[in-house]
């Protein structure tokens, strides 16, 4: 096999795991890496549990991840079609071929079809573990390959896929490194050159047990409707199990194609951590341009968004976009914004600390009166902060006793954005019309 040619084979039992979605993720920037190609099939030989609603939810995690295939489903190529439900034909071909050999037999009194196996050491080399020695005790020898002749097992089918799809390397979890054993031994039979095979360490909870369900949540698309960035997502994923072998933690998409290698896959279990998924999408956000960030965010606020003026919420996300983990999070984050926003808080949390009722009131109007002689309807955050700061150290008054009163009459929040860079997104007006809301709230 001259060119690389690499795949992802899941399964539509479910909706896509995090860890098919690295080892997607791998396949991918080994493929381009190398100037080949990257493969997508549907495994669909459990006709039982597959469904198409889990393809579609499969085929749109790895589009929102941000990879791309040469074949698939919704693709095509010469090697097509590419759900195994479509291609009975060739495994009833491939498991006749090995009846007729005498391979594989029937079992007695049934239509399931078995690989004859010896008891042996399959022996191959792993493109991340080395040599590797699996003993076909470790199945009890006769293997289950088919349930009748036109209705494959796993173990077959991909065999036989891998072949006609002409498959150069086949990157995948270690759990399945006793069945690319028996895929040896199927490949044997039938006359079929062996694909390179690489194993990729599994992915761990924080308690270093397999990730699953019960343990936290697998589901790629789950996290895309958290909020999660697609390109902080497959960032995450490449570091899970592969390491650079420098410093550098954030990369693009391009980036990964150029230094991924499989000799820098590790061998041992790759530890999930939503903490540092959150960390890495931080950073990502934090980077982004204002603009493209809340259109990002805008189908986190639901109906309300189409109230919301673009360039407003722009300025007001450029407060907080360091300090938010999601797009999820930006709603609430960003309520103190909302044009019908009504201070709604104990008037005891305008007062700063030594500081009393009365001295705030005062403090407030006084800064009323400063605010309004500032010229125009917008204020920059640059402008308040010259002007506001020589007001207050003219005055001799502490900076707390004003700003602290000010930032809450603003934001209705202990913790916020600073007062002036909130006020610069408000505008004049709306920062009078809080300030006044504050003062009434001493009266009330």
């Amino acid at each position: 096999m001259s060119k690389i040619r690499t795949r992802i084979a899941p399964s539509p039992t479910g909706n896509l795991h995090v860890g098919t979605a690295r080892a997607a993720l791998f396949n991918e920037l080994y493929a381009r890496k190398q100037g080949g190609e990257f493969v997508v099939r549907i495994e669909d030989t459990d006709k039982t549990r597959s469904l198409r609603k889990y393809e579609k939810t499969i085929m749109e995690g790895l589009k929102w991840l941000g990879l791309s295939w040469d074949e698939g489903p919704d693709i095509g190529g010469e090697t097509g079609p590419y759900r195994q439900s479509e291609r009975g034909n060739i495994y009833g071909q491939a498991i006749q071929k090995l009846l007729d050999s005498g391979q594989a037999f029937n079992e007695e009194g049934s239509d399931v079809i078995k690989l004859k196996v010896k008891a042996q050491e399959v022996e191959f080399e792993d493109l991340v573990r080395g040599k590797v020695t699996v003993h076909s005790d470790t199945w009890g020898g006769d293997f289950v390959i088919a349930r009748a002749l036109n209705d494959p097992v796993f173990h077959l089918a991909v065999v036989v896929d891998d072949d006609a799809m002409r498959i150069s390397h086949v990157i995948r979890g270690e759990d399945h490194l006793t069945n690319t054993a028996r895929h040896i031994l199927i490949q044997r039979a039938l006359g079929y050159d062996s694909p390179r095979y690489g194993h990729l360490p599994l992915l761990l909870d924080e308690r270093r047990r397999k990730l699953s369900k019960r343990t936290g949540e697998t589901s790629l698309l789950a996290y895309r409707d958290e909020g999660f960035l697609p390109e902080a997502m497959m960032n995450y994923l490449a570091l899970l199990g592969w390491n650079p072998g420098d410093n550098q933690e954030i990369f693009s998409h391009e980036e990964l194609i150029k230094v991924f290698t499989l000799e820098k896959v590790q061998k041992g279990g790759a530890i999930f951590s939503r903490t540092k998924l959150v960390s890495v999408n931080k950073e990502y956000m934090k980077t982004m341009n204002p603009t493209e960030l809340w259109q990002r965010a805008r189908p986190f606020f639901g109906t309300e968004a189409v109230k919301l003026d673009d360039e407003y919420m722009a300025k007001a996300i450029a407060t907080e976009q360091t300090r938010v983990g999601t797009l999820s999070e930006m709603p609430e984050a960003l309520a103190m914004f909302a044009p019908d926003w009504m201070a709604d808080y104990d008037p005891s949390l305008l007062v700063w600390r030594k500081s009393d009722a009365r001295q705030t009131q005062e403090h407030l109007s006084r800064l009323v009166e400063q605010l309004e002689k500032t010229a125009g309807e917008d204020y920059t955050e640059e402008e308040l902060d010259k002007n506001i700061i020589t007001w207050i150290d003219d005055n001799g008054w502490g900076k707390g006793d004003v700003l602290w009163p000010l930032r809450v009459a603003l934001t209705g929040r202990e913790n916020s954005p600073g007062p002036f860079e909130v006020a610069s997104v408000l505008g004049k007006k709306e920062s009078l019309r809080r300030i006044g809301l504050a003062l009434d709230l001493f009266n009330s």
